[in-house]
Formats: C-alpha cells, structure tokens, sequence
C-alpha cells in the first residue's frame, strides 16, 4: 500500500527488523486477514516493545502473544512467532502484566530467538489490527523495509 507520511495515528514497528506485508506470512489465519490486518516483522532480536500507547488488555498463557488497547479503543496485537503457543510459555519473558498502562515502545517481551530457531519455529511475527477493530477503520497505510523497534512508523489509520 502506499504510506502517505503523517496521515492517521501512528503504530510503531514492535520489533526491529524487516516488515512484510501480512500476506506474505505463511500462516493462512493471519496471511487471510482472519485475525485483522496489518504487517508482520521478521525480527532482528529479541526485544518486543508496545507499538502503540495504551493499556495492555491481553497477555495468551503462553506468553507469545499481547494486546493493547489505544485510547481511542483500537486494539492492536502482537503475535510473536507463527505456531509458537506450542512453546507453552518457554523462551517468552513478559515485561508487562494485563491491565498495565504502557506507552509506545516501551519493552513488553524478551524473546530468546535462538531458542525459537532451535526448535524450528518461524520467527516472523504478524503485528496487527485485530478484526474487532477493523470495522472502525476508515483507511490504513503500511510501510514495509527495515525498521526500528519503537522508531519506525510501520501503520498509519484513520478511525470512521
């Protein structure tokens, strides 16, 4: 898509690392927009951080996963990995607890990547909106290439 330069709210990159469109994932849940729409980053480390200022309304069991609720009431995700609940929690050291006000590109995850790669798992993690929040999307940009955890703007939206 194209990315119009300070259009919409901004939603940071939450990993440094290479960001690809949400149709290049091979996973058809997310790759189909079935979970919402948005980007994915091939990371460089293991560093998660918030891609949006808000609350953190949900952390999966299996530490792989967080939700954040903007103030405006969009809920963005952050799925670390494909497939990677079936770590049950292992290479996953949560930063924040649910509940917790955060601001943008504040540390939320330490992920141990190489753990990940060990075990044969893809590392590409879908940063979306979530499909619940969609709907109030009016237009969304996104921005692909290197980016920088925190720094680099990967989304831009504009609420109905």
């Amino acid at each position: 898509m194209f990315f119009v330069k300070d259009k919409g709210e901004p939603i940071y990159a939450a990993m440094s690392g290479h960001v690809v469109s949400i149709g290049d994932v091979d996973e058809p849940i997310f790759a189909g927009k079935v979970v919402g729409d948005g980007v994915a980053i091939i990371p460089a480390d293991g560093d998660a951080v918030a891609p949006i200022s808000g609350v953190i309304s949900f952390i999966s069991d299996q530490k792989h996963s967080y939700g954040i609720t903007g103030d405006n009431g969009i809920e963005v995700l952050l799925h670390i990995g494909i497939d990677t609940v079936k770590l049950e929690g292992n290479g996953f050291t949560p930063l924040v607890k649910k509940g917790e006000r955060v601001q943008a590109g504040q540390p939320i995850c330490k992920v141990d990547l190489d753990f990940l790669r060990q075990k044969r798992f893809d590392i590409t993690s879908p940063l979306i909106i979530t499909s619940g929040s969609v709907d109030r999307i009016k237009r969304l940009t996104l921005r692909t290439g290197q980016a920088v955890a925190g720094e680099t703007v990967c989304m831009r939206y504009v609420v109905r």
